[in-house]
């Protein structure tokens, strides 16, 4: 496989492989360690910089970057998840810390495979973005219940 289809595996790996592969962990009744959001999150963000960087790990990197990932995503997906805005919190605290390790190969003239791995972690982008769709849409409906009324003519359900 070429460099640049590696980075952007990589970035799909952690951003929708790893969260589908919770889901699917969690449906067979198996729950994986639920570590608070603060060591999580830290610890995943070197591991993946690790994992991009240091040539030594390029044998293992994918399944650091898949285990780290399930991890990454319990305080979103896990059995005890973050309240709604700490989801979306932790999802846009963190995209700007994973995607360094993308613009470090830019920097250092690996601009095709940096690219391609800050495009392959856009789904977290997307995810955060949903959440925030849905929280905003789910305190619209709970302020609409509270006054009595239903929603404005012509909004946007959710």
């Amino acid at each position: 496989m070429n460099h640049v289809a590696h980075m952007a595996m990589d970035g799909l790996l952690v951003s929708v492989l790893a969260p589908l592969l919770l889901l699917l962990v969690r449906a067979l009744r198996v729950e994986p360690p639920a570590l608070p959001a603060l060591v999580v999150a830290p610890a995943f963000v070197l591991l993946h910089a690790a994992a991009t960087l240091l040539p030594a790990l390029t044998g293992v990197a994918p399944a650091l970057l898949l285990a780290g990932g399930v991890l990454f995503w319990t305080p979103v997906l896990g059995r005890r998840p973050l309240s709604p805005a700490g989801r979306i919190v932790y999802l846009f605290a963190t995209m700007p810390a994973l995607d360094l390790p993308g613009v470090w190969l830019v920097a250092r003239g690996d601009g095709p495979g940096g690219i391609a791995m800050v495009l392959g972690m856009l789904p977290i982008g997307l995810a955060a973005l949903a959440l925030t769709w849905r929280w905003m849409a789910d305190e619209e409906r709970r302020a609409a219940a509270a006054d009595g009324v239903g929603p404005e003519p012509g909004t946007v359900r959710s």
